[in-house]
């Protein structure tokens, strides 16, 4: 048995003798994923994106995670600075969207080759 206190609409629940509602224990609005999709690395969490056959890898914010499946979104631009990413990195960091292609399963030696790449690029453009 629970017992649930309310001050709201109470007219409409005393005409029932029985009432079903369902208990919301968390929510959370985000981008649902699979945890295996996800790599952690030096305390900060990244997904591999596939958009038009350009690989990226993405910083992402895990607001709530269970055991197959994590609520991710974007950082903000002041959490971002607050990492330690300056004001210019921070506004040029890519993002992830609603159906963009994310890789499940990375492996080590594709998530390395990424890796390489993209401090080469960041090397050459000089951020």
């Amino acid at each position: 048995m629970m017992i649930f206190r309310t001050n709201k609409a109470v007219e409409d629940l005393i005409a029932y003798r029985k009432i079903s509602v369902d208990v919301i224990w968390w929510s959370y609005s985000g981008l649902k994923i699979a945890n295996s999709a996800i790599i952690e690395e030096g305390g900060l969490n990244y997904v591999l994106r596939n958009r038009t056959g350009y690989r990226d890898k993405i910083l992402v914010n895990i607001k709530k995670q269970n055991k197959n499946y994590s609520i991710i979104t974007n950082y903000t631009i002041n959490e971002l600075m607050e990492l330690g990413y300056d004001r210019q990195e921070a506004y040029s960091m890519k993002s992830i969207s609603l159906y963009d292609e994310i890789i499940a399963n990375p492996g080590k030696q594709y998530y390395n080759n990424i890796t390489k790449t993209l401090k080469k690029n960041y090397n050459h453009k000089n951020y």
